[in-house]
């Protein structure tokens, strides 16, 4: 199984979900840096590892437009040719998608478990989402709701 590197907004979801433990199913281990860590801020269940990028060139770089945790996951998914980094904010994401990073965010994630029949994506989860701030378009909430 290759590398997933995730970024704080993920985890941070996911946990408000209820649904972490679907990081493990899809991907087994999860790779974060100590950087998301501390953003996190909770204790790390065991299939969550930390590991720091060591090419500080590239992460002090990443740091004049990023802030720490996508700037130190991006860093490190460079140093692992063909992972997955899991981001969602809309500059983080930008910057990924312009160095050619395999990039999913907390949605696909989402939709992925779903394909799956790890979970459902019902109204309430699509509420849940809304209620935690996480901006969906009518017309992706649509989508989810459908089942597409």
């Amino acid at each position: 199984m290759s590398v997933v590197i995730a970024d704080a907004s993920c985890l941070i979801l996911l946990t408000n979900l209820d649904k972490l433990i679907v990081l493990e199913k899809l991907y087994g281990e999860v790779w974060i840096t100590d950087s998301v860590r501390a953003e996190y801020g909770l204790s790390l269940p065991s299939f969550i590892s930390l590991h720091d990028p060591t090419d500080q060139l590239m992460l002090n770089s990443l740091l004049q437009s990023l802030d720490a945790g996508e700037a130190s996951s991006i860093a490190l998914a460079l140093e692992n040719p063909g992972c997955k980094i899991i981001i969602d904010e809309k500059k983080g994401r930008r910057v990924a998608l312009s160095m050619g990073l395999d990039l999913t965010g907390t949605l696909g994630v989402l939709a992925e478990a779903a394909k799956i029949n790890l979970l459902t994506i019902d109204a309430h989860v699509v509420e849940k989402l809304d209620s935690l701030g996480f901006r969906l378009s009518t017309e992706l909430k649509n989508e989810f709701l459908s089942g597409s």
